[in-house]
């Protein structure tokens, strides 16, 4: 089932894109008509200059779309497009969210696929990091909220009971000795990247915070992990530590 719903995932991502596509270009027609019909030069030239820009932009986003295409389909992607495709992947992002809405279209869908590209673009970038240079950030909902133990700025406190996913999240950081944190939202977590200025990042979180997390984490790569919440958002959450280790090992090049 989880993956028929990715599947649908970046079929409905794909024609996101297309319907940007298809919007610009019929603008475009339509400006082409009004030229054809008007008779003022300057009026002429001004169309022509937003025609022409129009064009750019089209054919800009179906190289994009082309390339997505490929690398969503884990096929091919020269080298040399992998920073193209991150920047504009980025760029359109926000018009997709947008246009997500217009249509109604579930939004999470558009992130987790916008998560799974950053990874793979991620993956191509092939790093090589220190565990020193790695830092795991994870939300505070992976604790029970009946646990009197509060990890959040400290995760020494966690007593290691086996009742949510923290103890094996500790075990898997430790093993690797790689730097694991617990916040309580994105003001926290911009303040430890800031402190530790890590050089790769995991970070375990919901769709819109894991999306908000990538554009405004720039310069670092960031490994994006999607939560489980089966009693619902930000209460109770899990996590499959098998995924955060692949992706330590990932960053340290040991796969």
């Amino acid at each position: 089932m989880e993956n028929i719903n990715i599947n649908r995932d970046k079929r409905l991502f794909l024609c996101l894109m297309l319907i940007i596509v298809i919007a610009i270009s019929m603008i475009t027609f339509t400006l082409f008509f009004i030229i054809r019909n008007s008779g003022i030069n300057l009026y002429k030239i001004i169309i022509k200059t937003i025609i022409l820009l129009t064009i750019i932009i089209i054919v800009f986003l179906l190289f994009l779309s082309y390339l997505l295409a490929r690398l969503i389909n884990n096929k091919k992607v020269p080298n040399i497009f992998i920073t193209f495709l991150e920047r504009s992947v980025k760029l359109i992002y926000p018009v997709m969210i947008f246009l997500s809405s217009l249509v109604n279209i579930d939004k999470d869908s558009i992130r987790r696929v916008f998560s799974q590209i950053n990874n793979k673009i991620v993956i191509l970038k092939e790093p090589k990091l220190n565990p020193e240079d790695i830092l795991v950030i994870a939300p505070h909902c992976l604790q029970k909220s009946f646990c009197k133990h509060k990890i959040t700025g400290n995760i020494d406190n966690c007593h290691k009971c086996g009742a949510c996913d923290i103890s094996d999240l500790i075990d898997v950081c430790n093993k690797y000795n790689v730097k694991l944190e617990i916040v309580t939202g994105g003001t926290l977590a911009r303040r430890l990247i800031k402190d530790y200025k890590p050089r790769g990042i995991i970070a375990i979180a919901c769709e819109r915070d894991l999306s908000s997390g990538i554009l405004d984490v720039k310069k670092v790569p960031v490994i994006a992990i999607t939560n489980e919440r089966p009693e619902g958002p930000c209460k109770n959450t899990c996590v499959n530590t098998r995924n955060v280790e692949d992706s330590i090992k990932l960053f340290m090049r040991r796969l």
